[in-house]
């Protein structure tokens, strides 16, 4: 299991990371004064300016301590980047992100302060960070240190991309803006009608099976409606990022409400919905609206080419992790090629056979991508009982 969350965009920010002009391994005296003087800022024996790649995080300069290139299940800097904020852990060992982590644990060099900055490029992909670190704990620095990290970082930026180091200017987001309030607009306004006119429907109609269907239609919609308004929100068109809008879910009546919305439609596809099975007692720090929409996407992917019987059940596994299993008796063709599924945005199989009994869907490549940046893993696991689509998110999503 990962510990790491991984960017919605991590394809365009790798290649942005890897055409940064002046970032070499070659060491530079300016990169370690700015270390040492992020050190002495916030008081921390180490720090470091961290490169995060797709596979490893490399140091283009570190100051108080040996580091060499590492995965980046070792490294702090990976969530770091997740965000344009700074990062913040006045206790590593306290934090229900970190508490396991090997930089961390007991083993390991046993971390305890963390504080960083991501390092954002003028196109406005973040590469890496600028960050201390110390042993013991410490308490949260001052807004005027962070600010003052913040420009130590936006230096870092300066120099790779041979700019003049200076106060970054406000950002001009008259053109994003308008690109999003018109696209929100052409988008909300049919879905409005659609919403009225299903309403308008369902109040008419007598035969209690077709008003269910029309209520299924009319939280479908509002589903829609919420997940577009969140898409808006929390994206950057710059950059095909996607960010998280984190709330604390509990899954017993999200799944029960994904089983009464979508339990008749099955039923007319002449297939069987088993009521869920949540084993799962305590409620989850996660995007509520992707989560419902990767279990209805692997919910739809089976009735459109899998078995006759389909349930979903959330469980933790033998870590603590947990899972959310999609299920159904049916096999995969010959045709669905299982490597494929995991490659960026590639589907499972040949285009040709999309109808096919069994195969893989479009929407599995996002579900993936919607799981990594939750820190979690997707797989499809097959055997002669039928095909699981398992969904995997980390035990620090645990929320007492």
């Amino acid at each position: 299991m990962r510990t790491y969350p991984v960017p919605f965009n991590e394809d365009s920010r790798v290649t942005a990371v890897q055409n940064v002009p002046g970032l070499t391994r070659d060491n530079e005296t300016l990169f370690d004064a700015i270390c040492t003087a992020a050190a002495r800022l916030l008081d921390c024996p180490i720090a470091h300016i961290s490169v995060v790649e797709e596979n490893t995080q490399w140091y283009k300069s570190v100051v108080g301590i040996e580091l060499e290139e590492m995965p980046k299940n070792n490294s702090f800097c990976t969530h770091t980047i997740m965000t344009g904020m700074p990062m913040v852990v006045p206790d590593l060992s306290q934090d229900a992100k970190f508490r396991e982590h090997p930089m961390v644990a007991e083993g390991g060099p046993q971390a305890r302060f963390y504080a960083g900055v991501p390092l954002i490029l003028s196109s406005g992909f973040r590469f890496g960070s600028l960050c201390v670190l110390d042993f013991v704990p410490h308490e949260r620095p001052t807004p005027k240190e962070l600010a003052t990290l913040e420009e130590l970082g936006r230096a870092i930026v300066a120099a790779l991309e041979k700019a003049p180091s200076q106060p970054a200017a406000p950002r001009d987001t008259t053109a994003q803006e308008t690109f999003l309030t018109l696209v929100g607009h052409e988008l909300r306004t049919p879905l409005t009608i659609i919403h009225g006119s299903v309403r308008m429907l369902e109040a008419r109609l007598k035969d209690e099976t077709n008003k269910k269907l029309a209520n299924s239609a009319l939280k479908s919609s509002d589903h829609l409606s919420k997940l577009i308004n969140a898409i808006l929100k929390f994206s950057d068109v710059r950059t095909g990022e996607l960010h998280l809008n984190e709330e604390v879910t509990d899954l017993a009546p999200l799944i029960a409400g994904l089983h009464q919305d979508h339990a008749m439609a099955i039923s007319e596809a002449g297939k069987t919905f088993v009521a869920p099975v949540c084993n799962v007692q305590l409620p989850l720090l996660v995007d509520q609206e992707h989560i419902k929409i990767c279990i209805t996407s692997l919910l739809m992917n089976s009735v459109l080419h899998g078995g006759q019987s389909l349930g979903v059940a959330f469980a933790y596994d033998d870590n603590g992790n947990i899972e959310i299993r999609v299920t159904d008796d049916g096999q995969l063709d010959n045709h669905v090629d299982l490597a494929e599924l995991y490659k960026p945005f590639i589907v499972g199989g040949d285009m040709s056979q999309r109808g096919s009994r069994g195969g893989l869907g479009l929407g599995l490549p996002l579900t993936r991508r919607l799981v990594e940046l939750h820190g979690g893993e997707f797989e499809v696991i097959t055997g002669p009982e039928g095909t699981t689509a398992c969904i995997r998110l980390p035990k620090w999503r645990r929320r007492a």
